[in-house]
């Protein structure tokens, strides 16, 4: 799917991702050629390894980024992606090759999730428009997909026909019920919006009270678990399940604007990173030791009182213990960051 900056993806762009040549490479489309050893790729279907995609499915390489990221889908459809030699696309991991992959999309349809909390972006969608200091809009929806928000023009319920629920086929699932709360979940929403001294509009106020205000007082008056525990505090509320879903949206939506802009986008492997970073570190060390240990014999060579000998080799020791632990602290958080995302916490200005 391709897409402007002016128009509205209203469903999965299908931003897909596969491992080549140590590096992990996204895109709408798989290329033709690895785009960093351009290598050639063909397509085709592998029938010499027939259990790949059960062992895949459980690969904790694969494990490790659908927990981090929460964006990346073991999924496969069947398919083997090869390279024009007969090897298929993808990094051996043990006896197991990664396949590729389709991230998730984030977003839904409100009329889809009945009894929610949804969110989306006040003016504009989250693919084209939403940024670090965009204004966000919180609503309900209905057991029938209707959805109920409260703003400048007062309390407002929209069905699921309505021309107005365009606006909220790209947002945020923020929290649900099960289907056996529904009835009740219904039955408490309207006694909120029965409250006419409070969802008026000359009741609105745009920092005090506002669409965030009716959505806790409802989800406080309707007493469901921890989304409702939450929902006794603003600031509790927003770290506990606004903050998560856009953080991840976040990810999703830098990655997307840069697909959208450049067609495809190329990071590192993680573990390909991190075991540089240690096999250096390694030979790094081992060259300090030999010329400490050279250093020794030199000084016992000439004499030297034992006592500094010893006080060099402890300074040596650890100094070089402390450089290991915050080397691999760093390269351990980094590894952490990018399984979640590559190089994609904030939306990119």
């Amino acid at each position: 799917v391709t897409a402007t900056a002016t128009t509205t993806i209203t469903s999965d762009p299908g931003i897909l991702c596969f491992h080549h040549c140590n590096v992990k490479v996204f895109c709408f489309h798989l290329p033709h050629r690895c785009p960093k050893c351009k290598q050639v790729l063909d397509t085709g279907v592998d029938v010499d390894n027939k259990n790949d995609a059960a062992a895949v499915a459980g690969d904790e390489d694969e494990e490790d980024v659908v927990r981090g990221n929460e964006l990346v889908s073991n999924g496969c459809n069947g398919e083997r992606t090869r390279a024009a030699n007969g090897v298929p696309v993808g990094v051996v991991v043990g006896s197991t090759r990664l396949l590729p992959f389709r991230l998730p999309y984030p977003f839904i349809r409100a009329s889809q999730y009945p009894c929610a909390i949804v969110l989306r972006p006040t003016t504009g969608d989250f693919l084209n428009d939403y940024n670090n200091s965009t204004d966000l809009h919180i609503a309900v929806t209905t057991s029938t997909g209707c959805v109920v928000e409260f703003d400048r023009y007062g309390l407002r319920r929209h069905r699921p026909d309505n021309t107005r629920m365009s606006d909220w086929w790209q947002c945020l699932l923020v929290g649900d019920v099960p289907e056996p709360w529904y009835d009740y979940w219904d039955d408490i929403l309207q006694q909120i919006c029965n409250q006419p001294d409070r969802w008026t509009v000359s009741h609105y106020q745009e920092d005090s009270h506002n669409c965030y205000t009716f959505v806790l007082a409802f989800l406080q008056a309707l007493a469901y678990d921890k989304l409702s525990a939450a929902a006794r505090s603003k600031t509790s509320f927003c770290e506990k399940y606004i903050v998560p879903r856009t953080t991840t949206a976040g990810k999703y939506i830098s990655l997307y604007r840069k697909l959208r802009d450049t067609g495809i986008y190329v990071h590192p492997h993680p573990h390909h990173q991190h075991y540089q970073h240690q096999r250096h570190l390694l030979l790094n060390g081992k060259q300090q030791q030999h010329q400490h240990h050279q250093h020794s014999h030199n000084q016992q060579h000439l004499q030297v009182k034992p006592s500094r000998g010893k006080s060099r080799n402890n300074g040596h020791l650890n100094g070089h213990v402390g450089a290991t632990s915050a080397l691999l602290a760093n390269g351990g958080k980094a590894t952490s960051i990018i399984l979640r995302a590559p190089n994609l916490c904030t939306i990119e200005e």
